[in-house]
């Protein structure tokens, strides 16, 4: 052990008292103060609900900290925080503190503005809705349709219930196709307006046209 101890034992000083000599540097410069505007990220959304509202998408933060550090210090080491895994539906106003900021060791928070974000949540329901294909292409190939079949034929969608007073079936993409005649397939995207509706589960389906003989 006193053999493995001694190993070194020049470099492993001279390293120490680099250490020291820069905690000792660092610990002794007056702090400065610097601020950055730091996106917002908004965490754990409870199941089956949305926000309503329009959220600043981002927090001016200013913190304190040696020069030697700030100098350095990235905007992407920032970062600001909302855990909405405890609320509940309707209006909440969650405060930011320096809790909510995430920042490198050395750094203090020393003021975030606002110091509050309002959050609408609202309950989404689900319904199931027909879903219709859009054909597209030149008219004279469209005329000759016999059949048009959509698989699965409807898909459940997630939405805030005035959505759903507007939402009475679902599109697809246009599908075009590629000759007038015998049997044409095709994967498609069905869409969704914006808003807060989304397709639960898999948004394509697969249209199928037969053409007249």
């Amino acid at each position: 052990m006193k053999r493995m101890f001694r190993r070194n034992l020049g470099l492993k000083a001279l390293a120490l008292g680099l250490s020291i000599l820069l905690w000792w540097f660092v610990a002794g410069e007056r702090n400065v103060q610097v601020g950055f505007a730091v996106p917002l990220e908004i965490r754990n959304i409870p199941p089956n609900m949305a926000i309503t509202n329009k959220v600043d998408s981002q927090v001016d933060v200013r913190l304190a900290g040696p020069p030697t550090l700030i100098n350095g210090l990235q905007q992407k080491e920032i970062s600001a925080v909302i855990d909405l895994s405890d609320a509940k539906k309707g209006t909440e106003i969650i405060p930011l503190t320096e809790r909510s900021i995430e920042v490198p060791a050395g750094f203090r928070v020393e003021r975030v503005y606002p110091s509050s974000v309002e959050i609408v949540l609202e309950k989404l329901e689900r319904k199931t809705l027909p879903v219709r294909a859009r054909i597209g292409g030149p008219a004279e190939v469209r005329s000759r349709i016999e059949k048009t079949e959509v698989d699965p034929p409807s898909l459940e969608v997630e939405a805030l219930p005035d959505e759903f007073e507007r939402l009475e079936k679902l599109d697809t993409e246009e599908v075009t196709p590629d000759v007038p005649e015998g049997v044409f397939r095709a994967k498609a995207q069905v869409n969704l307006p914006e808003g807060h509706a989304r397709i639960v589960g898999n948004p394509s389906v697969l249209v199928t046209i037969r053409f007249r003989k």
